[in-house]
């Protein structure tokens, strides 16, 4: 009776356990704006290099400038960005550059993106069509806020800093005029088409 007992005691545990952390994607489930990003290189150990610190502020949920972030609870989601100066298409596989450049566009950039986080290392995976998948470290996760560091490049960082502007997952993206200017950089996440 005891092994029974033990045994029973062990699977419950094993249930519990496996069955921990399988919904912690949930915490992302909403519209999200971003609110600031820093771009900067990091030294040998990690720590940002003062002298290249660039930083950029958004007005949140602002219909002509921003980006905001839609997390869906099926593990999708979109990317509605209204801050892009300019758009570059035509991509020539044999040069490897754009050919096409639209200068202030006036419109919203929707990107879609499937998700998942790893709760024990809190890092965030997203995937997109362009691109590979990015692996966001989040730190400051509450039911309102987080960020994340992405280093995108071997020693150039991404810092987003992002705020809970609904618990609405189904929030559509709208057009909108462009109004300030932010450098592209190939590869980062917010800025890397």
């Amino acid at each position: 009776m005891k092994r029974l007992s033990l045994f029973a005691l062990c699977v419950a545990f094993t249930v519990m356990f496996a069955s921990c952390g399988k919904d912690d994607y949930k915490s992302f489930v909403g519209k999200w704006g971003v609110e600031r990003i820093d771009y900067y290189n990091i030294d040998y150990a990690g720590n940002p290099i003062e002298s290249t610190i660039e930083t950029y502020t958004f007005a949140l949920d602002d219909p002509n400038d921003g980006i905001d972030l839609v997390f869906r609870d099926n593990k999708t989601g979109e990317m509605h960005d209204r801050s892009q100066d300019s758009i570059w298409t035509d991509w020539n596989s044999e040069t490897q550059h754009y050919e096409t450049l639209i200068v202030s566009p006036d419109t919203t950039i929707v990107t879609k993106f499937t998700y998942s986080y790893d709760s024990d290392e809190s890092i965030l995976y997203m995937n997109m069509d362009y691109t590979h998948t990015f692996r966001m470290q989040i730190s400051n996760l509450t039911d309102n806020t987080f960020n994340y560091t992405n280093e995108y490049e071997s020693n150039y960082v991404e810092k987003a800093y992002l705020k809970r502007l609904s618990n609405d997952a189904n929030a559509k993206a709208e057009s909108g005029k462009k109004n300030s200017w932010r450098p592209r950089r190939e590869g980062s996440f917010l800025s890397g088409r």
